[in-house]
């Protein structure tokens, strides 16, 4: 914000659909967003949700950024048989609010109108029936996958994969797990938009 200048448009929203154009007004010495259009919702499509086991250190930041601008309506993290990172119950909601704080500004620097909502941890066992996991060796995504679930580094147990609603193969390379939550999310998106 601090480098806007006195009439400098900018779009603004509710996050819930709604937009509408802007101008900044700082004539009154104070710092102002005046509208200058009227309102415009914008419908959502199919939502598209990511649940991905969460991986080490800062590639979760990237991970919430990246997979926000490229338009997935919910990431929900999991903790599954071989996750390597789990948090404790008083960090996990310093973690989750950090990382909603990510995706609302990877909302804002991609002018996106619907709100990403990051929530969990969840056991990954407790959803996995809602989506399909990527696995190699499984189908190509299609129109109808809009919930995908991301596994961790050393890859789903043979329980979890028995609890999905189907496997997709992401291509033919291994991915790091917020490589492959990206590719879903472009994917799924691809199709969805």
């Amino acid at each position: 914000m601090l480098r806007l200048r006195d009439g400098a448009p900018v779009s603004i929203t509710d996050g819930v659909g709604r937009w509408r154009l802007a101008a900044v007004n700082t004539g009154s010495g104070s710092f102002q967003i005046e509208p200058t259009s009227v309102v415009q919702t914008e419908q959502r499509g199919a939502e598209v949700d990511v649940a991905v086991v969460t991986p080490k250190g800062e590639r979760v930041d990237w991970l919430v950024q990246k997979v926000t601008e490229l338009g997935a309506d919910r990431i929900v993290l999991l903790e599954a048989e071989h996750s390597v990172v789990r948090w404790k119950p008083d960090r996990a909601n310093k973690q989750l609010q950090r990382l909603q704080r990510i995706a609302d500004e990877a909302c804002r620097q991609s002018r996106r109108v619907w709100r990403l909502e990051v929530t969990g941890p969840v056991q990954a066992a407790s959803v996995l029936a809602s989506y399909v996991v990527a696995e190699p060796g499984g189908r190509r995504i299609s129109s109808g996958d809009t919930s995908i679930a991301i596994g961790p580094e050393g890859g789903w147990s043979a329980a979890e994969l028995e609890l999905a609603a189907g496997r997709v193969d992401l291509g033919p390379n291994i991915l790091r797990t917020e490589t492959a939550a990206v590719a879903a999310t472009t994917l799924c998106v691809g199709f969805e938009r």
